[in-house]
């Protein structure tokens, strides 16, 4: 077996749990606020990470994206606010004295989840290219993360690679409905549609633990490719196995999620490594313990 990669774990909901302001995401600029308002919280959620066994950090330019910034008219601010999301992950890096690598969000342009929001191919391509160049050369991965259909991962994908960056595609299983993307799409289908365009790693992330789980017995027999997760972390209930788009997952998977202690949701992942996963790390719900609690399950192997 390659060896095992560790990812971070949450940021927004990490930031509101130390007491700090993180406006609703659907409405707001979410977690991208604490880099105006509080960026040492930032730099510090990353340095805990780093010291609870983190090999990657992921920078805080989740919501760094022209639309969600328009909300806020600060759309003029990306290039600031996305080089200094990149400078706290250094500083923490450098803070730490330990060799950690850097990843780089292209995260969905508008709200999460919502496949039904995804803007036309032209002008996401031409979205996703602005936020890759920023983060060409300055981080040493360009993560395409919670992507809810297979458009809007292969056009983020396709941005990403034009940089030559090492660049990971996860798409998120958000809802109740496992193997199923807010598109409605399956896995499998999701994948195929990367034909023309081939990420270095597949991860499915911000969905149920054991949503992950199953999706990962389905990508090792997709690819040969390092395959991994982060889930949130809570268990989803299956309920319906329609290819219908879902008109809220979020919803969806609140209504049918049981929430996982930091050995619980450990145990999870340790199925993932079972059936070939080797990138775990932590989304939505996971702090600093959970990672920690990840590296004991991976001195296992």
């Amino acid at each position: 077996m390659d060896k095992i990669k560790i990812l971070d774990g949450g940021t927004g909901v990490e930031i509101r749990r130390r007491g700090y302001e993180v406006p609703y995401f659907t409405e707001s600029i979410w977690s991208a606020q604490s880099l105006i308002d509080n960026p040492e919280i930032v730099e510090q959620i990353h340095y805990d990470y780093i010291n609870a066994g983190a090999e990657y950090i992921t920078i805080n330019n989740y919501s760094l994206t022209q639309p969600i910034l328009s909300r806020a008219k600060i759309e003029n601010r990306l290039t600031e606010l996305t080089c200094l999301s990149i400078d706290l992950a250094i500083n923490a890096k450098t803070r730490s004295k330990k060799d950690v690598k850097i990843i780089g969000s292209l995260p969905p342009l508008e709200t999460s989840y919502r496949s039904d929001l995804v803007i036309n191919k032209s002008d996401m391509l031409d979205n996703y290219r602005v936020i890759a160049a920023i983060l060409e050369n300055k981080v040493d991965v360009i993560l395409c993360e919670t992507m809810s259909s297979s458009i809007e991962a292969k056009t983020a994908v396709q941005a990403a690679l034009e940089t030559n960056s090492e660049t990971w595609v996860s798409w998120t299983l958000q809802g109740s409905r496992s193997n199923t993307l807010p598109s409605g799409e399956s896995i499998e289908q999701a994948f195929n549609e990367l034909e023309n365009v081939e990420p270095d790693a597949y991860l499915l992330n911000c969905c149920g633990a054991n949503f992950v789980t199953d999706g990962i017995k389905i990508l090792k027999n997709l690819t040969d490719k390092p395959i991994g997760g982060y889930a949130n972390s809570s268990l989803v209930e299956s309920i319906n196995n329609t290819t219908l788009v879902d008109s809220d997952p979020r919803i969806s998977q609140q209504n049918n999620s049981t929430p996982l202690n930091e050995w619980e949701y450990a145990n999870e992942t340790y199925k993932w490594i079972e059936n070939g996963a080797n990138i775990i790390g932590g989304c939505c719900g996971t702090s600093p313990n959970h990672i920690k609690e990840l590296n004991k399950i991976v001195e296992r192997f």
